[in-house]
C-alpha cells in the first residue's frame, strides 16, 4: 500500500473536521488543494464571525492556489489562522508574547507556532477591534476598503504565507460615524435594504464604527401610534410619491435622459411606493428594522436622530387628545409649516403624567422596532419651529417659575441664544432619557443636534450632563471649519470637558457644493479632534462616488498607525490600491490635483440644480486645469490596469468632461436668460442653441456605469432631468424655439413634505418633456382611461397623422362643468411668455365611456375669440378616440395663448395642448 500524499491526507481531514463546524463556509473550485483553516470559536460573536466569513473570502481571492475554510476547532492542516477576542480564545493570549492590546477597537495580528504548526493569529480587544484586524490586514495584503467599492489587487501567484502578518493598531477617536440624511433620491431615501446593508458594510471596512440616520417629522420609520390614533406622516419619497425637498415627479424614469440606467418607471425605495400611514409607516419600519439589525450583527453603533422642533414632529390630533392640563398653546406666526387657519397650536407638557407617557410611547415604538438602536439623537433648528420660535411667556407656568429659578443660578445664562427654548427641550430629552431608564435601556445613549454651534452654550446650562453635542459643521459653506480656527476649537473644548461631542463634517453640501470633488479634507484632525475634546467626529453625505477620498482620509488620519496622516499620502495610498504599482505615481499626482482643484458644484435643495443665487465657475477658466488632469489620466497606460482599474479611470475621465460640459451648459443658460431680461432676444437665442444639458445627462450616465452605478448617480440623473432641464426648456419656449406640451391627468402631492417638489412631468416615447397639471393645478376634476382601453386616432387625427406618443397622452385628462381654462405659457411656475408671432395650438381630446346624457359638448375659445363647438362623440366617433385639434393662432405682441373650454352639455374635458412656434427665428 502506498503512503498518502500529506497534503492530500491534511484536506480529507480538513474536510472531516468543517463537517461539524457551525459557521457556514465559502466555497472554492475543485483544483484549489491546498487547505487553510481559519478557527473561529463556538464562542464568538457576530461580528467575529463576519470577520472570519470575510477573511476566507478575501484571502480566497488573493491565494487562489489556497482553499480557506472556517472550523470552530482546530484541525491538523499546515497553516491555520486564529481570530478572536481575549473572551472568545482566551487559550491564544499566552501566544502574543507580550505584545498587548491598547484599548476599545483594537487589536494585534502576529504569528505564532501552535500544536506544532505555524498559525496566524487576528485578536481583537474586542468584536469591533476583531473587524478592524481583519481588513487592517487585508490592505496589508493590497486591498482596497472605501465608501463605494473595494479595490482588490491581482491574484497572487505563490501559496498563501504569513510573511507580513505583523501589524497592531488602534483608532485614536471614539466615535467614527457615517451619516446619511433622508431627503434626496440621490441619497438614502431611494435605498432599498441591499443599499442600506451595503452603506453599513462599506463604511465598517473604510474604518467607521457607527452610522447615524435622521428623520424628519414626516418620516414614516419615525411613525407611532398613541391612543389609538397613528401619527400623520408622508413619504419615502419617489418618483412617483413623496415631494420632500424638491423631489419632483415623472412618469417613467426610463424615457429619461440617460433613463437606460433604470430596470423600473419608479425610481425610489421599495417601501415609498405604500398606501395610508399606517401602511407606509409599516413599510418603512419593516425596512429599517432590518437596517439596523445589520448593523448591529456587524457590530457598528447606530445613532437615530428624530426632529423634535418641528410642526410633523408634534402631530396636532395626538397632542389634542392628551388632558388640557398635559399640553400648552403657542402661537404660530412666523412658523414653519403650521396650518395658517390656526393662530395657535399644542405642544405636549412632558413634565405631566400624561404628557410624559406621550413621549414614552414614541420611545418604547422606536425600541419595539429598533431594539439595535444605540443613541437616540432629538434634532432641532435655530428657529421658526414650535420649540425654538416659542416665547418665554408661552411655557407652562410651573416652568417659568423653574426656569427663574434656574437662571439665578446662573444669572449669564438669561442672556444666551435661545436659553429658554432649550430650558424647554431639555425636558423631552430628560423625558426620553427617564423612558429608556424605565424600559430597561439604560444602554441606549441620548444626544441632541442641529446645524452650527451656537447651541452649545446654552444647551450646556440645561441638558442633562450625560447628553452627547453632535453638531453639523455647517461653516463649511463659508470655506472654513470649526476644527480650522483655534479660538473655535477652544469653543467645543470648554464643552468637551465635561460633555462628549461628536462634530459632523461635511463631504459634500446639498446647498452648493453638491458635486464634483468633495470637500477639502481636514488636515491634522486627530490632533484638532484632541485640542477640541471631542470624542470624534461623523461625516453626513448623501452619494457615495466619488467622495471616497475624503471618507479615507478622515479615517486613515484617526488610526494611530497613520495618525494625521497627510493628503497627500493618502492620495498615494489610494491611487497604489484602486489603479495599480505601474500607474500609482500618475494617479496619485492626479487625485491630489482633482480633490484640491476641481470644482464642486451644483444644489440639491431647491427646485433648481444650479442654485441661480450662486455664481457658477467660467468654464473657460476651469479648462486649463481641467486638460492638465486629463493630460495625467491620458498618460496612464492602460494596457497593464486591470478592468476594474480601466473603470476607475474612464470614470474619472468621464467626471472630468462632466463637470466642464455642465458648467458650459449653465454658463450659456445664464447667459442667454440675461440677454432675454436686457431685451437682447436674437442673442439669447445665439447662446440658448448653444446650451444642450440633453448629451450632458446623457454622458453622465454612461461614465457613472464604469465600475457599476449606484443610487447616488441614479438620483442625480433623475435631479438633472427634472430640476435643471426643464428650466432650459422653458428658456427655448421663452424665446419662440420650442413647443409648449401640457398633459393633463392625476398628479400627488405630499401636504406634509417639507420644501416639496411643485412639479409633476411627462417624459413621452420621443423624449419630449410634457408639464402634467391635475385637480391642484387646474381645479377641474381628473379622470384616466382604464388600462386595458386601447387609444386610436379619430377620423381627422388618423387622417392628418397623429404622434404615436399623442396616443398616450390621451389617456388621463381633466373635465369640468365649469369652462376649463388653460393658459398656454412656458412651462413651470412664473409668468412667462412666448414671443409675436405665428404658432398652432393643438388640443388633445379622448372621450371616457360615458352615458349619453353626460355626452361632452363645449365650446373652444382662444384668446376671446369663440372658434368652434366641439360634439366629442360626434367627431372622435366614440370612447376612446384621440381626436387632436389644431388652431392656428398669432400673437401681435409677447404674450400667452390663452384656451377656454366652456361646457354646453356634459363636462369640458381635455387631455393634452400644445403651443408650437410657426414663426422661423434665427439661433447663428
Amino acid at each position: 500500500m502506498k503512503p498518502l500524499n500529506l497534503l492530500l491526507l491534511s484536506s480529507i481531514l480538513l474536510s472531516l473536521c468543517l463537517s461539524t463546524a457551525t459557521i457556514p463556509c465559502t466555497a472554492y473550485a475543485a483544483d484549489t488543494v491546498a487547505p487553510v483553516a481559519i478557527v473561529c470559536s463556538d464562542q464568538a460573536t457576530k461580528p467575529e464571525k463576519t470577520a472570519a466569513r470575510e477573511l476566507a473570502q478575501f484571502l480566497g481571492k488573493l491565494y487562489p492556489k489556497n482553499r480557506f475554510q472556517i472550523t470552530t476547532d482546530p484541525v491538523p492542516v499546515a497553516k491555520s489562522i486564529y481570530i478572536g477576542t481575549p473572551r472568545s480564545v482566551p487559550q491564544l493570549l499566552k501566544h502574543l508574547h507580550g505584545k498587548q492590546l491598547q484599548g476599545p477597537e483594537s487589536y494585534t495580528i502576529t504569528t505564532a507556532v501552535i500544536d506544532g504548526r505555524p498559525a496566524g493569529m487576528i485578536i481583537g480587544a474586542d468584536p469591533a477591534g476583531v473587524v478592524y484586524g481583519v481588513y487592517a490586514l487585508l490592505r496589508r495584503l493590497g486591498c482596497g476598503f472605501y465608501l463605494s467599492f473595494d479595490a482588490m489587487p491581482p491574484a497572487k501567484d505563490a501559496p498563501f504565507d504569513f510573511n507580513e502578518w505583523d501589524l497592531s493598531d488602534r483608532p485614536l477617536a471614539f466615535d467614527r460615524i457615517v451619516f446619511n440624511w433622508h431627503n434626496f433620491l440621490s441619497g438614502c431615501s431611494s435605498w432599498n435594504l441591499d443599499h442600506w446593508c451595503n452603506w453599513i458594510t462599506q463604511s465598517q471596512k473604510a474604518g467607521y464604527n457607527a452610522v447615524m440616520v435622521h428623520a424628519y417629522g414626516n418620516n414614516p420609520m419615525a411613525g407611532f401610534e398613541f391612543k389609538g390614533k397613528q401619527k400623520p406622516v408622508g413619504y419615502l419619497s419617489s418618483t412617483r410619491l413623496g415631494r420632500d425637498w424638491s423631489t419632483m415627479h415623472v412618469n417613467d424614469v426610463r424615457r429619461m435622459w440617460g433613463g437606460e440606467v433604470f430596470d423600473q418607471p419608479v425610481f425610489g425605495a421599495s417601501a415609498s411606493v405604500v398606501g395610508d400611514d399606517r401602511a407606509r409607516t409599516v413599510a418603512a419600519r419593516k425596512l429599517m428594522s432590518k437596517v439596523f439589525q445589520h448593523a448591529q450583527d456587524r457590530g457598528v453603533k447606530v445613532y437615530f436622530a428624530v426632529d423634535v422642533d418641528t410642526v410633523s414632529a408634534n402631530p396636532q390630533p395626538l397632542i389634542e387628545s392628551l388632558p388640557a392640563s398635559a399640553r400648552f398653546a403657542i402661537s404660530t406666526k412666523g412658523m414653519q409649516g403650521h396650518d395658517p387657519n390656526k393662530p395657535k397650536m399644542w405642544l405636549a407638557n412632558p413634565d405631566t403624567p400624561a404628557g410624559y407617557g406621550y413621549y414614552k410611547a414614541q420611545v418604547q415604538d422606536l425600541l419595539e422596532h429598533y431594539p439595535g438602536m444605540d443613541c437616540l439623537v432629538a434634532w432641532f433648528r435655530h428657529g421658526a419651529t414650535p420649540w425654538m420660535a416659542m416665547k418665554l411667556d408661552e411655557l407652562p407656568a410651573d416652568w417659568q417659575k423653574r426656569y427663574a429659578s434656574e437662571v439665578e443660578k446662573t444669572p449669564a445664562a438669561r442672556k444666551l441664544w435661545r436659553s429658554h427654548n432649550f430650558f424647554a427641550v431639555a425636558r423631552i430629552v430628560a423625558a426620553y432619557q427617564r423612558a429608556l431608564k424605565e424600559l430597561g435601556r439604560e444602554d441606549v445613549e441620548t444626544a441632541i443636534g442641529s446645524w452650527y454651534n451656537t447651541f452649545f452654550p446654552a444647551a450646556d446650562r440645561f441638558m442633562p450632563p450625560d447628553v452627547k453635542f453632535v453638531p453639523l459643521d455647517q461653516t463649511v459653506l463659508r470655506g472654513t471649519s470649526y476644527l480650522e480656527k483655534p479660538e473655535s476649537r477652544a469653543d467645543l473644548a470648554a464643552v468637551g470637558a465635561h460633555r462628549p461631542i461628536a462634530v459632523i463634517r461635511w463631504a459634500h453640501h446639498d446647498d452648493g457644493h453638491y458635486l464634483g470633488r468633495p470637500y477639502l479634507p481636514t488636515q491634522k484632525l486627530s490632533t484638532k479632534l484632541n485640542d477640541a475634546r471631542s470624542t470624534g467626529f461623523g461625516i453626513i453625505h448623501w452619494t457615495t462616488r466619488p467622495l471616497d477620498i475624503y471618507f479615507d482620509s478622515l479615517a486613515r488620519q484617526t488610526r494611530l498607525s497613520t495618525r494625521d496622516e497627510s493628503l497627500q499620502q493618502t492620495c498615494r495610498d489610494m491611487a497604489r490600491r484602486c489603479f495599480g504599482t505601474a500607474a500609482a505615481e500618475m494617479m496619485s499626482e492626479y487625485l491630489h490635483k482633482w480633490v484640491t482643484e476641481a470644482p464642486n458644484f451644483s444644489r440639491e435643495t431647491t427646485n433648481d440644480f444650479f442654485d441661480p443665487k450662486h455664481k457658477v465657475a467660467d468654464p473657460d477658466e476651469l479648462l486649463p486645469k481641467t486638460q492638465q488632469r486629463l493630460a495625467l489620466l491620458d498618460a496612464v497606460d492602460i494596457s497593464k490596469l486591470t478592468d476594474a482599474r480601466r473603470d476607475r479611470l474612464d470614470y474619472f475621465k468621464g467626471l472630468e468632461h462632466f463637470i466642464l460640459d455642465a458648467h458650459r451648459v449653465e454658463t450659456f443658460y445664464r447667459r442667454a436668460k440675461k440677454a432675454l431680461a436686457n431685451g437682447h432676444e436674437d442673442e439669447a437665442r445665439r447662446l440658448i442653441a448653444k446650451c444642450r444639458p440633453e448629451p450632458v445627462i446623457e454622458q453622465f450616465a454612461r461614465f457613472s456605469q464604469f465600475g457599476g452605478i449606484n443610487r447616488g448617480d441614479q438620483g442625480t440623473i433623475v435631479s438633472m432631468n427634472t430640476r435643471w432641464l426643464p428650466h432650459i426648456i422653458r428658456l427655448r419656449q421663452q424665446l419662440g424655439l420650442a413647443p409648449i406640451r401640457i398633459n393633463f391627468g392625476p398628479t400627488s402631492h405630499d401636504p406634509l413634505a417639507q420644501v416639496p417638489g411643485p412639479y409633476t412631468f411627462h417624459f413621452d416615447a420621443d423624449r419630449k418633456l410634457w408639464q402634467t397639471l391635475g385637480e391642484r393645478e387646474t381645479r377641474a376634476s381628473t379622470f384616466m382611461l382604464p388600462k386595458n382601453a386601447t387609444i386610436s386616432p379619430a377620423g381627422e387625427s388618423a387622417k392628418n397623422g397623429s404622434p404615436e406618443s399623442w396616443t398616450e397622452i390621451a389617456r388621463s385628462g381633466i373635465r369640468s362643468d365649469k369652462p376649463i381654462t388653460i393658459m398656454l405659457r412656458p412651462i413651470l411656475r412664473d409668468h412667462s411668455t412666448v414671443p409675436p408671432g405665428d404658432y398652432r395650438i393643438t388640443l388633445l381630446l379622448s372621450e371616457p365611456d360615458v352615458t349619453p346624457e353626460d355626452r361632452p359638448v363645449f365650446d373652444v375659445k382662444i384668446n376671446n375669440k369663440v372658434i368652434e363647438r366641439i360634439d366629442l362623440a360626434q367627431r372622435s366617433g366614440g370612447p376612446n378616440r384621440l381626436l387632436a385639434l389644431n388652431y392656428p393662432v398669432t400673437l401681435e405682441q409677447r404674450g400667452v395663448a390663452e384656451v377656454i373650454l366652456t361646457p354646453v352639455k356634459g363636462k369640458a374635458l381635455i387631455c393634452g395642448a400644445m403651443l408650437t412656434p410657426l414663426t422661423s427665428r434665427p439661433t447663428q
